[in-house]
């Protein structure tokens, strides 16, 4: 009963989080279009580290292409569910003698609630990687994401970010690297009609902060036949500030294990494979018993 009273004191206090579940499809869920805009603006289990640990900034070789996936359940106060997720970023130079990288990333989300209920979610990112030092990038984005949300997951469907992020790598702490990841990110709701209408529109606006840090240690020894190999574990914690969310502090902790695909000595550092897992806690603003969990499988390959 009491829990009941507290959703619909939410309800009725706060209409933009009337439909703030777990399961909500545009703000303030970490399972949202706009969580999944500021992962992709900071992720620190990416792929683009260099694995030499002579070399103190990030690789930056070019052009590059880095496909992935994961698995997700998650769950709050008997709400459960799955999340399936396919990425894709190409990431290319498209100034002879500029470091400067243009970054396009689709992602591609199945939501599903154990109820019956399933949504599909959309994003497509794109931003520019500024080197302002060999070991210190900023990235400026803008993405967009709709859903054929029919309005079983929130008022709205549609969500456009603009992101900046930085990312500044320290070499040779101890035997690995950290890095140290900041991003800045601007959420609204829009209703142009590119997302399916739920027929209910709200509009919210939220800005982000997320910030994390990445520690990479190689491995002492060759993997596979003299493959060089490396693990990684991080940790990120998004803040949402603006109209009010359920879900409005996010921690992410991660570890992961990366392999280049070839021998060592043939110097292909483009080309690695990486599988990680990540445990999700988002404290609920208005009662800890709706707290959200999630571990995910996550896997990516670069080339």
């Amino acid at each position: 009963m009491k829990k009941i009273v507290i959703a619909a004191a939410v309800a009725s206090l706060v209409p933009g989080t009337a439909f703030a579940t777990p399961f909500y499809a545009s703000i303030g869920s970490p399972n949202s279009l706009q969580h999944v805009a500021v992962t992709t603006a900071l992720n620190l289990n990416d792929l683009d580290y260099d694995e030499n640990l002579h070399t103190p900034g990030f690789d930056m070789e070019g052009d590059a292409d880095t496909i992935g996936g994961a698995l997700t359940y998650w769950g709050s106060d008997g709400v459960e569910g799955q999340r399936y997720e396919l990425r894709y970023q190409k990431a290319l130079r498209p100034f002879e003698g500029n470091r400067a990288r243009v970054l396009i990333d689709p992602v591609l989300n199945v939501l599903h609630v154990n109820d019956g209920k399933t949504a599909v979610l959309g994003t497509l990112s794109t931003g520019v990687e500024i080197p302002v030092q060999p070991n210190w990038t900023i990235t400026p984005r803008v993405a967009f994401g709709a859903s054929d949300n029919d309005g079983s997951f929130g008022a709205s469907s549609e969500v456009l970010t603009l992101s900046a992020t930085s990312r500044y790598k320290i070499a040779q702490v101890g035997r690995g690297d950290l890095t140290i990841g900041n991003m800045v990110g601007w959420s609204t709701t829009t209703n142009i009609g590119i997302g399916k209408d739920p027929g209910v529109y709200f509009k919210e606006d939220v800005w982000a902060f997320r910030n994390g840090v990445a520690y990479q240690l190689p491995f002492k020894g060759r993997l596979f036949g003299g493959r060089q190999g490396s693990i990684r574990a991080s940790y990120t914690w998004t803040k949402l500030t603006g109209d009010p969310q359920s879900y409005e502090d996010v921690h992410e902790a991660a570890v992961s294990v990366g392999i280049r695909t070839r021998e060592a000595e043939q110097r292909s550092g483009s080309e690695q494979l990486r599988i990680g897992l990540i445990y999700t806690h988002g404290t609920n603003r208005f009662s800890h018993d709706f707290d959200f969990d999630a571990v995910t499988l996550t896997i990516g390959y670069r080339f």
